[in-house]
Formats: structure tokens, C-alpha cells, sequence
């Protein structure tokens, strides 16, 4: 700490060995120091006006003119006319102004109802203190100064101000989705005060307050601008409106829900005998349905209505309405295509068959009768509940055999489609004798 003090100590001697001959020259050269500044602050100037000197020029944005002072029984628009400024500014500042960048009046102060060419300041007849046109600029920087007004007249009309009450309404434009329901709309007011020339005021009858409820799915509150119409509803204009916002309330309500059901084929009668019903399938397969929120809330499918199979030989298609309760309805077409998958049943029969011989030798005779031979066939049940015993073929070969006693092997043939699945008795002795 003790080193520290004593570099202060010596870094303070230092500085004032310096500034002392300096402030004694000062003192002692009083004149000298004045006129130093002056140049210096001369040079200044000149080296900030070299690299951005000003330049006079026009602004190429039309400055819209506002009517002031305007009589209480005179009607004139906001905007009367546009002008435009000569201005002078350094350079860098020119490229943005802009129209904002300015303010033009016009001064309406004891005129009457007419036309009236009225001065801006380039006007021979114009006197600065009586131009009824001025321009003034909104900024400083750059040193902007206005030097001119073009043109060096504007012309204002001016028309006698007409003013009447007139009812005010709100027009609701769109609609909510299907499953919500407009409820009551209000304003606080239901007059309104329209303003402006005679004609113009004379053809309002009402003014309106449009509200887009497009789409919309809940209660909103939303400040609208009012707007004058005549009698077949179309807009009137050069007028105002008094007040020209309100706020509107507007109550929706949900009276539909919706929810995505199942849909449930329903399927009645039965197929014919020998058929069966093997599956069913419906398209499509989920509904959105909409209806009331307790039915929504507990409905769990949407049936179809009836399908009638009763005997059908092969697959249903039906396209059928949906079985919808009162007070609901369905996104879409409303129907559903049921398809009932119908086959043939397979089973098994058993048959009596005569037995048939080939190939018995001449000379030869069968002792006794043959007795029929017990066929089971399986397959779809409709051919097998068609057949009859003579349709199977079932026979003995004897070919080559002589008078005794033989066994041989029945053989038994089956329609097509049909399976022989087993035959009694598969062998059978016969006994063959001389005639």
C-alpha cells in the first residue's frame, strides 16, 4: 500500500510540471486562445460542408394537404389535395425523406361553400403571413428547410355539411361450422350520426357494422368500424360516421358434437341350405357422426340398416343406408357398402350304389346277386344334396377270371368336385360258375 501512494505521489508531480507552463500561456495569451477555437471551429464547418455539402432539390413523394380551421357548417374532405416540396438539405439526408417527413395544412379559416383557388407560398398574390397553403417540414436533421410549394395554387371545394341520425345494426357475414349456432349479438349503441354534402347524407338510411363470423367456434367481443348504406345496402361514401368504431359482442354455441363410430353391418335372413355365411365386411368402416352431446357422449357404433341374405347362393353386395337416430347426422354420404361373403358348405353323404361288372368271360355266370356297395363322398354340401346313387360309378373287374370263387377290389368313381372318401366293403367275393 505504502508503494502505491508513492507512484500517486509521483505520477501527480509529473502532470503538474506539465499543465503548469500550458495554463501560464493561457492566462497570459487570452486572445490567442479565443481566436484558435474560432478557427478551428471554422475548419470544421468547412470540412463537414465539402464532404456532404447541402443541396436544394424537389421531394418526388406527393404530401397529402389537411384541412384546418374548417367552418362548423362546412363539409370538406380529410385529405383536399396533394403538394409538393422544394427543399433545401445536405446531401446524404435527401435520398430518405419521405411524404412523413412532412406536414401540409390548409387554412379554411371565414370561406364559404364553393370553389376556391387558394394560394401556396410560390403564388405571386401569396404573402407569406396570408398563404392559406404551409408546409413544414417534421425533422431537423440534415438542416432541412422547406424553400418552395409546387404547385403555387390548389384548388378546394367546399360544400355545405348536412348532418342526421341514423339506425345502427350489426351484419354478421359467413356462418360458424354446422355444429355451432349463432346466439345473440349486441352493441352498445343503435344510432349512429352521419356527416357530410347533402346528396350523400341523404342517401343513407342506416349504418352497419360488419362482423366475419367465418369459421368461428367461440364467443368473441371485437371493436368495428361503421359503415354508411343506402337502401338497397350498398356503401355510401364521402360521408363519416359518429361514433365511426363500436364493439360488438357476438355469442356462439356448440348444439352439435361430433365423434368418430364404428359402423356395424347388421345382416338378416339366413343363406340357402348347403350355403353359409362366412364373413362380412362394410365400407367405410368409420363414420364422424354429429348429434347431441348425451347421444355422442354414449354411442359407441352406427348400425347400418338390414341386409337380406335369405337364400343366397353367393356373396351379397348391398349398398344400404345408415341407421341414424333423430337429431344426428353423418359427415358424408350418409350410406355404407355391406359385403356378406356366401360359400357352399362342405359335408359328407353316404350313398347305396349298385354294383357294376366289366370283363366277365363267356360261358360264365354270377352264383347269387350283388348286393350294393355303401359309398361315402365328401365335399360342398349343395352338389352332394343334388346327388343320386346313379351319378357313382362302382364296379368289379372280372376280366380274365374262371368259374370259383374271387375276391376282388370295388372300384367306385365320384362326379367331379366330389371326394370319395371311403368304401364299404372295399373287396367282395363272388363266385363264378359254367351256364
Amino acid at each position: 500500500m505504502r508503494q502505491l501512494f508513492g507512484f500517486l505521489e509521483e505520477v501527480s508531480v509529473v502532470l503538474m510540471a506539465i499543465l503548469r507552463p500550458a495554463w501560464r500561456s493561457v492566462r497570459e495569451n487570452t486572445g490567442l486562445a479565443a481566436l484558435s477555437v474560432v478557427l478551428a471551429f471554422g475548419l470544421w464547418i468547412f470540412v463537414t460542408d465539402a464532404e456532404n455539402p447541402e443541396q436544394t432539390k424537389v421531394v418526388p413523394d406527393d404530401i397529402p394537404v389537411r384541412p384546418v380551421n374548417v367552418p362548423p357548417e362546412i363539409w370538406v374532405p380529410e385529405e383536399v389535395a396533394t403538394v409538393r416540396v422544394e427543399v433545401r438539405v445536405e446531401e446524404n439526408v435527401f435520398d430518405n425523406l419521405t411524404k412523413d417527413d412532412f406536414e401540409a395544412t390548409v387554412d379554411l379559416e371565414g370561406l364559404t361553400v364553393g370553389v376556391h383557388e387558394l394560394p401556396t407560398t410560390r403564388h405571386p398574390s401569396c404573402e407569406r403571413q396570408s398563404c392559406r397553403v404551409e408546409v413544414r417540414p417534421l425533422t431537423t436533421r440534415g438542416n432541412l428547410r422547406v424553400t418552395d410549394v409546387l404547385p403555387d395554387q390548389i384548388k378546394v371545394t367546399l360544400e355545405a355539411l348536412e348532418v342526421k341520425s341514423v339506425p345502427a345494426e350489426v351484419e354478421l357475414i359467413g356462418s360458424p361450422p354446422s355444429e355451432f349456432s349463432l346466439g345473440p349479438t349486441s352493441s352498445e349503441v343503435s344510432r349512429a350520426t352521419v356527416a357530410g354534402p347533402h346528396d350523400n347524407v341523404q342517401q343513407v338510411t342506416r349504418v352497419v357494422a360488419p362482423v366475419d363470423v367465418e369459421g368461428r367456434t367461440e364467443s368473441f367481443e371485437s371493436a368495428v368500424r361503421l359503415e354508411a348504406r343506402d337502401q338497397l345496402g350498398h356503401l355510401v361514401e364521402r360521408v363519416t360516421v359518429d361514433p365511426a368504431l363500436i364493439d360488438v359482442n357476438v355469442e356462439i354455441e356448440q348444439v352439435s358434437f361430433s365423434r368418430a363410430l364404428a359402423v356395424n353391418p347388421v345382416v338378416v335372413g339366413t343363406a340357402r341350405q348347403g350355403y353359409n355365411s362366412v364373413g362380412v365386411t362394410v365400407d367405410p368402416p368409420v363414420v364422424t357422426v354429429f348429434g347431441p352431446e348425451a347421444y355422442i357422449d354414449q354411442a359407441i357404433a352406427i348400425s347400418t340398416q338390414p341386409v337380406d341374405i335369405e337364400d343366397a347362393t353367393s356373396d351379397v353386395v348391398r349398398t344400404v343406408s345408415l341407421d341414424l337416430p333423430p337429431d344426428v347426422t353423418v359427415r358424408g354420404s350418409g350410406t355404407a357398402t355391406v359385403t356378406v361373403k356366401v360359400t357352399a358348405a362342405t359335408g359328407q353323404q353316404v350313398f347305396a350304389v349298385p354294383l357294376a361288372v366289366t370283363g366277365l368271360g363267356d360261358g360264365l355266370s354270377i352264383v347269387g346277386s350283388l348286393p350294393p356297395v355303401q359309398v361315402f363322398l365328401f365335399g360342398p354340401l349343395p352338389d352332394l344334396l343334388r346327388l343320386n346313387p346313379n351319378d357313382i360309378s362302382a364296379s368289379v373287374d372280372l376280366e380274365g377270371k374262371e368259374a370259383g370263387t374271387h375276391t376282388v377290389k370295388i372300384e367306385v368313381k365320384a362326379p367331379e368336385g366330389l371326394e370319395v372318401s371311403s368304401v364299404s366293403p372295399e373287396e367282395i367275393e363272388i363266385t363264378l360258375e359254367q351256364r
